[in-house]
């Protein structure tokens, strides 16, 4: 990925496979907005995606999201996917409808990467409608994370997860572009939007917009708050529309698996690699530049055992009878590298 500036937001995991096997799989990012580490828990986030047009004859999987994350453990991630014909649980004509799914990416309790995906597992939806995103920290005690997924026009919930998902930290919106059985994925065909998004935090932080980071063609409102940096509101973001052979990453840049957070570098591309669980490095691939940063701070009660192993990540590697959906034993799971310019 391409960037114009001197800051680099890297919000939330990539477990993008480090094996053999997996590196001849191309794994692409579109453009993203990202923000963190934040000094506070983010405890509750909502925002309204207009994912644009479904692209027609998929040939690869593709998915837009809102991802949170504390870097170590899981990420929570509605999904907005395109997908070959036949190769979803959704039953519309996927070059005419979106299929979506509520879902948490993190490691199963055999140390293994896994997708758990929610009972309201997938639902057609029409991409003029707008799909609301609302992620609610519902129990503090345990971590309990609640997301939905509801049509912003009709109010309809279209898919639903609650888990044990430890504290959350980034925040950012991912376009990932995987290939399918050799077949290249095609990129968004319009831009997406994501409206009145809203981040509210456990204790005020005046600064956490300093944290913000977004691709060279990402645009967007600023960010706000009215009561000191609890509650933050940014009225629009819009991601351009992925261009083959720009604006991307390759999976096979990464040569081990991905724990990240955030931090500034004068890199033009980077790739986030897994080192000691008590830091994180961020190597560049593209400069000669790197920067070291602290992990994110302990937090009592949660057991942020951390760090996702090497390997696939691949449906087949979960243990079964933990929430993988039929279309993560052909695919594997999403990540998300948040790269990004501050404006």
């Amino acid at each position: 990925m391409h960037f114009q500036s001197t800051t680099l937001a890297a919000v939330l995991a990539s477990a993008s496979a480090a094996t053999a096997a997996n590196l001849g799989k191309r794994d692409s990012w579109g453009q993203a907005f990202s923000l963190g580490p934040a000094k506070q828990q983010i405890i509750s986030t909502t925002t309204t995606i207009y994912p644009g047009e479904p692209i027609p004859n998929q040939g690869g999987y593709l998915f837009a999201y809102l991802g949170i994350s504390n870097g170590t453990g899981d990420l929570i991630q509605s999904i907005v996917g395109s997908y070959p014909d036949g190769a979803s649980e959704c039953s519309g004509d996927p070059s005419t409808s979106w299929c979506i799914s509520s879902e948490v990416y993190g490691l199963a309790s055999n140390g293994y990467p896994n997708q758990w995906v929610g009972d309201q597992t997938t639902a057609d939806t029409d991409y003029a409608d707008g799909i609301i995103f609302n992620y609610t920290l519902t129990d503090a005690s345990t971590y309990t994370w609640t997301q939905t997924m509801t049509n912003a026009k009709t109010g309809v919930l279209l898919s639903s997860y609650t888990k044990n998902s430890g504290p959350m930290l980034g925040w950012g919106t991912a376009l990932e572009c995987d290939d399918y059985n050799g077949v290249a994925c095609s990129g968004t065909i319009a831009s997406q939007t994501f409206s009145n998004s809203t981040i509210t935090l456990a204790a005020a932080d005046p600064t956490f917009t300093d944290t913000m980071g977004a691709g060279a063609d990402v645009t967007h409102t600023d960010m706000v708050t009215t009561d000191g940096g609890l509650t933050w509101t940014i009225a629009e973001i819009v991601i351009p529309a992925m261009q083959s052979g720009s604006s991307s990453t390759s999976s096979a840049a990464v040569s081990s698996t991905v724990a990240a957070v955030a931090s500034s570098s004068a890199a033009t591309q980077t790739t986030v690699a897994k080192v000691a669980p008590t830091s994180f490095v961020t190597s560049v691939s593209k400069s000669a530049a790197a920067s070291t940063f602290a992990a994110p701070t302990a937090v009592a009660g949660f057991n942020g055992t951390g760090v996702f192993p090497t390997g696939s990540g691949s449906g087949a590697a979960s243990p079964s009878g933990t929430g993988s959906s039929q279309r993560h034993h052909q695919h594997g799971h999403h990540g998300h590298q948040g790269h990004g310019t501050k404006f």
